[in-house]
């Protein structure tokens, strides 16, 4: 099997090339009637290129659980199909909205030392989207989320692309740019949740409201560099009750009202070719908190003109096996949690904000995972995390999770999880989990990689 051009994997994962223009851009290629030298008109959310074999056989999973968050060259998730796919004219219906609904339910035991013990089951989450072209050159969506009972709108964004091929503008409220698991929704990875030491530094999930810059270019054949800068008026991190341990208060930030009270990420990230069928990617992430404070629910606001900084460094291999069937995947990533990193009650009063103790050092932590998929349908891993927490104590957690995927169809996913974490300060929590989750219409949120 030859693979595509990496190139040609670029650009159509940019919102830049039309679908027809994903496999050539040579006037024979393009569709009857189609200008060659017109303007092209935007594509999907990154479509990757059909698989070269037949459907029920392609690499990775299918595509409406596979996440449009994909590396362009690294193994296929299925053929992906999004709205705004096959868009032509501004006579076609590609700018009418978009909607999606995703269904994320969980089964468990669980044994922990210090949390509650038994079976439970429930909800986890009930997503809904809706995204279209709203005019040539951008592209909007939105994102609401039900999570125990309440209704949170997760994002909602612009994606501007009138500058230029290889730039992309993001205004709103969306996921920030960090590593390649932080800007996409928990039912959208390969694993049950982030790796413990993301959850840690940074949190389940950081959204913010602000501006983002992407932009990308080439070095030669076979390598793509992209990168991208943010700011925030806030960008809090939403830490779940699970992860909470006795050293760590909830970080919020400051009312913005200067250029330090923001958020800033920034994000470069290049792949290249390995071989014929291999790719390899490595990448650097940095969310900067110039100014925040710690608030507790006894004690209100601990510490003032607190800073704090992320730092990531990951990198990940893909292979395709000659037959475009079966697929590895390997990735690790390294953090460095710099700063002011947590703070814990160590007075007597849990209401005085003077009896907690702000932890100021470098913390590290890192994670790694493989993936193996021996068709479209089936894919096993295991991921392992290790983090240093922020307590005086100088305290460690680790978490060791191992998975089986199955894939009914390209709208069902059923996953059997193996979890098990041991921390110095909670003790040890095992977990077996059945995931079930399924998608109803179009689903796809922005561009990653």
């Amino acid at each position: 099997m030859n693979r595509p051009k990496l190139s040609v994997l670029v650009a159509s994962s940019l919102l830049t090339a039309p679908a027809w223009a994903q496999t050539s851009t040579a006037a024979t290629d393009l569709p009857p009637g189609q200008d060659p030298n017109s303007k092209l008109q935007p594509a999907t959310q990154g479509a990757p290129l059909p698989p070269q074999v037949p459907l029920n056989q392609a690499a990775g999973s299918p595509n409406s659980q596979g996440t449009v968050f994909q590396t362009p060259g690294m193994p296929n998730m299925g053929l992906r199909i999004s709205s705004g796919m096959g868009q032509v004219t501004r006579f076609s219906n590609e700018f009418n909205p978009a909607f999606s609904f995703i269904i994320d339910a969980t089964a468990e035991a669980v044994d922990s030392d210090v949390g509650e013990d038994g079976l439970d089951a429930g909800l986890r989450s009930f997503e809904f989207t809706g995204n279209a072209w709203i005019d040539p050159n951008a592209w909007a969506y939105f994102i609401g989320v039900v999570e125990d009972e309440s209704l949170n709108l997760e994002e909602a964004a612009i994606h501007y692309i009138g500058l230029g091929d290889r730039h992309t503008l993001r205004a709103g409220r969306f996921f920030i740019d960090f590593g390649k698991q932080m800007q996409i929704h928990v039912h959208e990875l390969r694993t049950l949740e982030r790796p413990l030491a993301l959850r840690t530094f940074l949190g389940a999930e950081v959204k913010g409201e602000g501006l983002q810059w992407d932009s990308w270019t080439t070095a030669g054949d076979t390598t793509a560099v992209r990168w991208s800068l943010g700011a925030f008026s806030s960008a809090l991190a939403e830490i779940e009750e699970d992860d909470l341990t006795s050293s760590t208060a909830t970080v919020e930030t400051l009312t913005p009202g200067s250029g330090e009270d923001l958020t800033y990420t920034a994000r470069v990230t290049g792949f290249t070719d390995v071989g014929e069928r291999g790719t390899f990617q490595l990448g650097a992430s940095a969310r900067l908190l110039p100014r925040f404070e710690f608030a507790s629910e006894d004690a209100g606001a601990i510490g003032s003109d607190l800073s704090n900084s992320v730092f990531g460094l990951d990198a990940t291999y893909g292979w395709v096996g000659p037959t475009g069937i079966e697929s590895w995947s390997l990735g690790a990533e390294l953090l460095m949690n710099s700063g002011d990193t947590g703070a814990e009650f160590t007075g007597a009063d849990p209401t005085d904000p003077n009896d907690y103790t702000v932890v100021d050092e470098d913390l590290f932590g890192w994670f790694g995972w493989a993936d193996y998929a021996w068709n479209r349908f089936n894919a096993v891993g295991l991921q392992f995390s290790q983090v240093e927490l922020p307590d005086v104590a100088n305290s460690n957690a680790s978490e060791i999770e191992a998975y089986y995927t199955h894939m009914f169809s390209e709208f069902q996913r059923l996953r059997f999880v193996l979890a098990h974490t041991d921390s110095d300060l909670d003790g040890e929590t095992s977990r077996f989990v059945v995931q079930y989750t399924a998608v109803l219409g179009a689903h796809g949120h922005g561009v990653n990689w």
